[in-house]
């Protein structure tokens, strides 16, 4: 389900590879929850063997340990990975744009630093490298305008003659920086944080002949907007896994434009090689949340976002609790959304477990406008983290389907209502 890793894993700006083990990687930035900045110090991989189960690979990258053959102490950015000739090579970027490679004979490292990545080393961030079916190497890297070139032998040169500038620009395509690339069934995909929507809310993707272009924007692939209150950014990539193509993205959580996290979705390309824009999932690469099953609000795909003159409210927000989230500073007429929920048979039972000096209501909601139900949330007490478990009943409903739940004031409660940790329909499942 989506975000994929748990709730105290901030990992953004994620490539996903699938290395010769065949496990898929992630490798990404990490953000430290709470922090007033993106990134961290550290590279931390999770690898998984089918995309629901993930492994804590444990920190592979460090610029303030000697082991690793940096020490400067600087920030690193978002990241990319790729196998090479027996050995795994992970190009990272730094605070000052600052760009190197570091090595290892292990997918999860650690890996050991080997120097700049010449001449990109200072002049933009956010790498990118493509291992062609020749065995050919290329390098990317840019914010704004995109450049790239050609790796020498030795994977931290790129050869002067075959750099290429301006392959996207943010004035023509939208580049805003992040890019990635794949060869897929022999065309060139480049995926990047395209900011024409007005937000570097988007991944779009452009492709090419050749791996230096010239490429043609072909569309949106995703958009995190709604995702959260503050969010600002978007970056990821796609792979293909086992024949089908997935796209890995990142959200923001807890009102904050740092707090990011890796969620995935399947793609649909086709014969023509062109990507379907996907929305946003609670679900990701699962089938559906399973009735008897309570689901934390983490996994909300959507939410209603604060108005632009609100700024002096505090708006909706996940917020960290224990080794979970709950939904807190909820307001009247706040909702959130959940996809591909089931459930069940004739479903007439729903549960909320909720904490709130105040009384609310929390309606159910599904397609075509369709309010199912709700359960009304006594006041629990002056703490907003005494949760109780409150019931409802709903009309009688079958099925998979998208729900919102919609905050409402209950008995003139005004400003700030209930924390909701978690949600859960009772009844009998589908045979």
């Amino acid at each position: 389900m989506n975000p994929v890793l748990k709730s105290n894993n901030y990992i953004p700006d994620v490539e996903a590879r699938v290395m010769p083990d065949g496990k898929v990687y992630l490798y990404g930035s990490r953000d430290n929850a709470g922090d007033t900045e993106f990134c961290s110090t550290q590279y931390q991989t999770f690898s998984s063997k089918d995309l629901v189960h993930w492994d804590d690979e444990g920190v592979i990258f460090d610029s303030t340990e000697e082991q690793y053959g940096i020490n400067n102490g600087l920030t690193l950015g978002a990241p990319d990975c790729v196998y090479y000739e027996g050995n795994y090579y992970l190009y990272y970027c730094m605070y000052g744009n600052r760009m190197g490679v570091a090595v290892s004979n292990s997918p999860a490292g650690p890996f050991k630093n080997l120097g700049h990545v010449v001449p990109a080393d200072g002049q933009s961030i956010d790498p990118a490298v493509l291992v062609d079916d020749d065995g050919s190497c290329y390098y990317f890297w840019g914010q704004f305008s995109l450049q790239g070139g050609k790796l020498d032998k030795d994977m931290k040169t790129v050869i002067p003659e075959t750099i290429t500038s301006n392959i996207l620009t943010e004035h023509e395509q939208g580049f805003h920086e992040g890019a990635s690339i794949r060869k897929i069934n022999g065309i060139y995909y480049l995926t990047y944080t395209d900011i024409s929507r007005g937000r570097a809310s988007c991944l779009a993707y452009a492709t090419a002949k050749s791996p230096l272009g010239p490429y043609q924007k072909r569309g949106i692939i995703i958009d995190n907007t709604g995702c959260d209150s503050g969010d600002w950014n978007n970056h990821g990539s796609i792979e293909m896994i086992h024949g089908k193509p997935y796209v890995f993205y990142h959200r923001s959580s807890q009102n904050s434009i740092y707090n990011r996290r890796v969620c995935i979705e399947p793609l649909s390309m086709d014969d023509h090689g062109n990507i379907a824009e996907v929305p946003m999932t609670s679900n990701g690469v699962e089938d559906y949340f399973p009735i008897n099953t309570p689901v934390n609000v983490r996994h909300l795909s959507r939410m209603r976002l604060k108005l632009p003159f609100d700024s002096l409210i505090q708006p909706m927000s996940l917020m960290p609790s224990h080794d979970s989230e709950v939904l807190a500073y909820t307001r009247n007429q706040d909702w959130v959304q959940f996809d591909r929920i089931d459930l069940g048979y004739n479903c007439q039972a729903v549960e909320i477990s909720a904490a709130s000096p105040k009384p609310m209501i929390v309606e159910f909601w599904i397609e075509n406008n369709c309010k199912i139900g709700q359960v009304v949330v006594d006041a629990t007490g002056s703490d907003w983290h005494n949760y109780q478990t409150f019931s409802g009943q709903i009309k009688a409903t079958s099925g998979i389907h998208t729900v919102w739940l919609r905050i409402v004031a209950n008995n003139n409660a005004v400003g700030r209502l209930g924390n909701i940790e978690n949600f859960c329909f009772r009844g009998q499942a589908n045979e």
